[in-house]
C-alpha cells in the first residue's frame, strides 16, 4: 500500500533519464537499485535526503541526489526529502538549529543588534555592527544544523522502517487473532 502511495507522488524513471540536466550523471542513472520502492532504499533516501537539507543551504537537491547515486537508495525519494527545510520552514529550523547550538555550545545569545539600529545613519557603522552580528551566530548554528541533519537522518531513516512493518504487523495480528478466536 505505502509502495503504491509513493510511486503515485514520484515521477516516472523514463521522464527523469530523459532530463538533460542529468546527463552528465549517465549510465549511473540506469541503475534499477535508482528507482526501487522498498524499505531499505527508501529509508535510505529519506536519511540523504533529511540530511542533505539541513546541513547545505543551497544545493540540496544536487547533493542528495549524487548521494543518492552514490549510496544506490531511491533517487526520487532522496530529492523530495530535502523540502524539509523549504522558503517556508527556513526561518523556523534555522531559528531551533541556533538555539540548539547554543545550548551545547554554552553561548549566551548574542544582543539584538542594537548597534546597527542605532547607527543605521551612520551607513558603514550599521554594515559593520550587522556582520558582526551575523558573525556571531555562525558556531552555534553550525553546531545546531549539524545536530539536526544526524538526528533528522537517523529519525527519518528509522521511522521509515517502522512505519514501511506497520501494515505487515497489523496482517500478523489479525491472522493471529482469527486462530485464537476461530473466526
Amino acid at each position: 500500500m505505502a509502495n503504491k502511495f509513493i510511486r503515485r507522488l514520484l515521477p516516472h524513471p523514463e521522464r527523469i533519464l530523459a532530463s538533460r540536466s542529468l546527463r552528465w550523471l549517465g549510465p549511473a542513472l540506469h541503475d534499477p537499485g535508482l528507482w526501487r520502492l522498498n524499505r531499505r532504499s527508501v529509508a535510505g533516501a529519506v536519511a540523504v535526503g533529511a540530511f542533505f537539507a539541513f546541513i547545505l543551504p543551497v544545493a540540496q537537491f544536487l547533493a542528495a541526489g549524487v548521494s543518492a547515486v552514490f549510496l544506490r537508495v531511491n533517487l526520487p525519494v532522496a530529492v523530495v526529502s530535502t523540502l524539509i527545510t523549504n522558503p517556508l520552514t527556513f526561518g523556523p529550523w534555522y531559528y531551533l538549529a541556533y538555539k540548539i547550538g547554543a545550548f551545547i555550545l554554552g553561548q549566551p545569545a548574542p544582543a539584538n543588534l542594537p548597534a546597527a539600529q542605532e547607527s543605521a545613519a551612520a551607513g558603514w557603522g550599521a554594515l559593520t555592527a550587522g556582520l558582526d552580528y551575523v558573525l556571531s551566530l555562525g558556531p552555534p548554528l553550525a553546531a545546531g544544523l549539524a545536530l539536526l541533519a544526524v538526528a533528522s537522518a537517523a529519525l527519518g531513516y528509522f521511522l521509515v522502517h517502522l512505519l514501511w512493518r506497520l501494515p505487515a504487523y497489523a496482517r500478523l495480528r489479525r491472522r493471529m487473532r482469527r486462530r485464537t478466536y476461530g473466526a
